[in-house]
């Protein structure tokens, strides 16, 4: 069997609870003024003639709330929602005149030889000022709540668009940086091809379409897990190696029980980009490109060393016009915050480079992909 939602039975005791002071504090003014006539009314005679007409407020409430909805009150004037308002208050008025009355005649000191018809006159002139009084104060409430319930509405709507345009954005950023990254994978597959190194393509090609294949298999997802990450890196850095030949090595130091932590997508690829490119392809002689992962507390740190000619005098990573550091700063501010960013400088012994990322460190619920052995 259905039952009424329990949200509505608390609504409607709380009506009745906050109705009943009103209508006590009249039967206890009504039972202390009969105590000074020659017969004092008893109590129960005092609450049954008085609090009956103030329930009438209870079923009244909601609708006067309603109606404030429908017909707001405030600037510009609107004549129309003024005389819906002075309607009603009359309205509410005259039925709490007719219980009121009938409660006087039944309970209450009554007017001896008065009509039903003169004393519903009379009680509805008395108590028009305070029911006019009472309604203006139930419409304030109601415009208050409501005003507050529109401007939770507004930061609501306001929330759901900022995580919107966040979402475009960061999509935009991974849309921008694909394209950079296939562009410059086949670039180096072209150079190999018309060195006559046909093999070598191949392989390229080969790599290269799993690395598209994770891709495709990732979509718009914008993090995985770190073995996820470096399992598509280590392909694109056999591609480097095939290309570079015995000129590059790479030193892998990564904590195993860090895989299953979440990075962005793509975020150590321009990093180690940008490090081959001004680094091991900057040398004469075979370059080392080192790649870490820690975890500090709460942040995770991934490093991205080589050991090239270094960085150029004044360089600055907040003003880099390169798309990958570009997108990498980008990317992590729109994740993050504050808690994510991105760092490039000089190595500490004064040769090569140091890429650094920080972001907080989360676990993926369900790790996901093939792992491969680093060491």
């Amino acid at each position: 069997m259905e039952q009424t939602p329990a949200p509505t039975w608390r609504r409607a005791l709380g009506l009745v609870a906050v109705w009943s002071v009103p209508g006590t504090l009249s039967a206890l003014e009504t039972y202390f003024f009969s105590l000074s006539s020659p017969r004092p009314m008893e109590p129960w005679r005092a609450f049954l003639s008085q609090l009956p007409s103030w329930y009438v407020w209870v079923p009244t409430t909601p609708l006067v709330f309603a109606l404030t909805e429908r017909l707001r009150l405030g600037r510009p004037l609107r004549a129309g929602a003024w005389a819906g308002h002075v309607l009603a208050c009359l309205g509410v008025s005259g039925l709490f005149a007719l219980v009121y009355t009938v409660c006087q005649r039944a309970f209450g000191a009554g007017m001896g030889g008065v009509s039903f018809g003169a004393m519903l006159t009379r009680y509805a002139l008395g108590w028009l000022p305070m029911m006019a009084m009472t309604y203006v104060a139930t419409v304030g409430v109601a415009q208050s709540l409501a005003a507050r319930r529109r401007e939770r509405e507004r930061e609501r709507q306001a929330a759901a668009l900022a995580v919107e345009l966040a979402e475009a954005r960061l999509q935009a950023l991974q849309v921008q940086l694909h394209p950079h990254f296939l562009f410059n994978t086949l670039n180096a597959i072209v150079v190999l091809v018309r060195d006559g190194e046909k093999d070598t393509a191949a392989r390229m090609l080969v790599l290269l379409g799993d690395i598209l294949r994770r891709l495709l298999q990732q979509g718009a997802t914008q993090e995985v897990s770190l073995r996820d990450e470096l399992s598509v890196l280590e392909r694109y850095l056999e591609i480097q190696q095939l290309r570079f030949q015995d000129r590059l090595r790479v030193d892998w130091d990564v904590d195993e029980a860090l895989m299953d932590a979440r990075v962005p997508h793509l975020v150590l690829q321009p990093l180690v980009e940008n490090a081959i490119r001004h680094g091991v392809s900057a040398r004469t002689a075979a370059g080392v490109l080192r790649i870490r992962a820690r975890r500090h507390g709460e942040a995770l740190e991934l490093k991205v060393e080589d050991d090239g000619p270094g960085l150029p005098v004044g360089f600055d990573v907040e003003r880099s016009p390169g798309i990958g550091l570009s997108n990498t700063r980008a990317r992590l501010s729109q994740l993050y915050g504050v808690a994510g960013r991105v760092s490039v400088v000089a190595a500490p012994e004064g040769v090569g480079t140091v890429a650094t990322v920080w972001l907080p460190f989360q676990r993926e619920d369900a790790p996901s992909g093939r792992g491969a052995a680093h060491g």
